[in-house]
């Protein structure tokens, strides 16, 4: 096998741009997620003159919240301990103020960096996943600036976000769809105006893959409105995107916190005219291969970061074999390191020279009764602590690093059984001083009304579980849940307050007002398992 695969021929002149933009707060540390997980595999940086760059450039991204630094990578082994630094990082992480800077890099670098026939692949994390969907609006939008190295024309990437951003004004017009499309083919006529002045080009997104995308980075622009608008910020291409060529996204089955409300896809625009209908638009678009899948576990447990580096069992090593799978299957042309997909618990030889399916059937049954262990509450004097600001540890204290793995013995099913049994991380439960507030205070959430339309009421979340669309939204029909869900329904809980008792998760299906349970959804046949 190959260090690197899958290996290009010589007539395959593209190379792959990979941006990849990490969740709220994180960075590469000590307990990383997915997208880290994910640089750690790749062939190639950032820089334009590596040795790898005529085959593959990869931009990370850290999370909104954490300092931008002009992603310096000598930046990912620096924390900022200043007062100023840590209070400007928490506001960040609340109300996620610095999106437009955390879109505007990636898209500054891809404006240097693209050149025609290149494949572009973007994936992200929480609000980095939301973050990648903007990325990925601006460039359906506005297209792609072509920037020089030297910087003279980077000023226009503000301008191009500025005109890009005035997209969110179109949602509160619903009640006006007259004026509404009015101004909607007035943006449209701005937007190409842009792409004709600075000769923009206007590329394909080969693979968007997101994380559990929360779409939490609405209030800083609240602000400025004077929150005289009661419903979620909303940009432009960020729920369809037809310059998108596959869309894949990994949903956390039993996340709860009222503030990481999940952002589905939702197929072709329905409130605007369709993207299709653009005047003068150079390039024929494409119907995106959407899949969305749902995985055991809360929001870290799918994107990673519940847990230090290295362990094992681990629930979001299922979704990362998940999209790692899915990034060959769609044949992006993205280079992985051979050795690592190993450690992960892939066989390379099942993705490359050709590409191996996976039965939709286990074929490994653990032995035994299954034992799922419970985090518990954290007590009143650990919640005190973790307020303390952490300083350098002069220690000698070995640092675990992402790929610190041994390849594991076992099969890939038999990875994902264990995996499927592994802790849950549902932060609500295991930090109620934290979380709890937020559960019983009124806010303004989107609902489905009495008379089947939508509006927003105020209500308090206390904790519900998520909503999954009904199956006749979905694509294909059927709500697609991996099969190692399935598997953790068959353990029972090992501790706590329901010890004794069969996992089932939290998430309900339906906009209604009453829900079906998921149990009640597998019955029905409303479920689909994916491998």
């Amino acid at each position: 096998m190959p260090t690197y695969i899958p290996q290009r021929s010589p007539s395959e002149k593209f190379r792959t741009l990979v941006v990849l933009l990490d969740g709220t707060g994180d960075s590469v540390d000590e307990d990383v997620t997915n997208i880290v997980m994910m640089k750690e595999m790749l062939l190639g940086d950032q820089k334009s003159q590596s040795r790898d760059s005529d085959k593959q450039m990869v931009l990370y991204v850290r999370g909104i919240g954490s300092s931008m630094d002009d992603f310096d990578p000598s930046f990912d082994d620096k924390k900022t301990h200043s007062w100023r630094g840590m209070i400007g990082s928490t506001i960040d992480k609340a109300a996620g103020g610095s999106l437009p800077e955390f879109v505007q890099t990636p898209y500054r670098w891809l404006g240097k960096n693209y050149k025609d026939g290149d494949r572009i692949c973007i994936f992200g994390f929480s609000r980095g996943a939301y973050t990648a969907r903007v990325l990925a609006g601006i460039i359906n939008g506005l297209g792609l600036l072509p920037l020089t190295a030297d910087g003279k024309q980077d000023h226009l990437v503000a301008k191009a976000y500025d005109l890009y951003d005035n997209f969110a004004d179109l949602a509160y017009e619903k009640k006006h769809p007259k004026q509404m499309e009015q101004d909607w083919l007035a943006l449209q006529g701005q937007y190409q105006e842009f792409k004709t002045k600075y000769n923009c080009r206007e590329p394909f997104i080969e693979f968007l893959g997101c994380w559990d995308t929360v779409n939490s980075v609405s209030y800083a622009r609240a602000l400025q409105l004077g929150f005289t608008h009661r419903e979620d910020i909303k940009l432009g291409f960020t729920r369809t995107n037809d310059i998108v060529r596959t869309f894949r996204h990994a949903i956390a089955l039993d996340e709860h916190r009222v503030k990481f409300k999940q952002s589905n896809w939702s197929g072709p625009a329905k409130e605007i005219p369709d993207s299709a209908d653009r005047p003068k638009s150079k390039t024929p678009r494409v119907k995106t291969d959407a899949e969305e899948v749902w995985f055991a576990g809360c929001h870290c447990d799918i994107g990673g970061g519940s847990v230090p580096n290295a362990t094992r069992p681990n629930l979001a090593h299922i979704s990362l074999r998940w999209m790692v799978r899915e990034c060959f299957k769609k044949n992006t042309g993205m280079i992985f390191d051979a050795e690592k997909i190993q450690k992960i618990g892939i066989n390379p030889g099942n993705l490359y020279p050709v590409y191996k399916s996976r039965s939709q059937e286990s074929s490994f049954v653990p032995l035994g009764p299954a034992k799922i262990q419970v985090i518990e509450p954290q007590s009143w004097a650990s919640w005190a602590y973790s307020f303390v600001p952490s300083f350098p540890s002069f220690s000698a204290k070995k640092k675990i690093n992402a790929f610190d793995l041994t390849i594991p013995t076992q099969t890939e099913d038999e990875l994902d059984a264990d995996d499927a049994l592994a802790p849950m991380y549902d932060q609500l439960a295991i930090h109620p001083i934290k979380w709890g507030a937020l559960e019983n205070m009124k806010l303004d959430k989107e609902k489905k009304l009495a008379d089947g339309s939508w509006g927003v009421v105020e209500e308090a979340h206390k904790g519900k579980g998520r909503t999954i669309p009904p199956p006749e939204v979905q694509h294909g029909g059927k709500i697609k849940v991996h099969r190692t869900v399935r598997m953790r329904m068959e353990g029972t809980l090992k501790n706590g307050e329901k010890k004794g008792q069969r996992y089932v998760p939290l998430a309900l299906v339906g906009y209604d007002e009453k829900k079906t349970p998921f149990e009640e959804a597998v019955s029905k046949g409303w479920i689909q398992w994916v491998a």
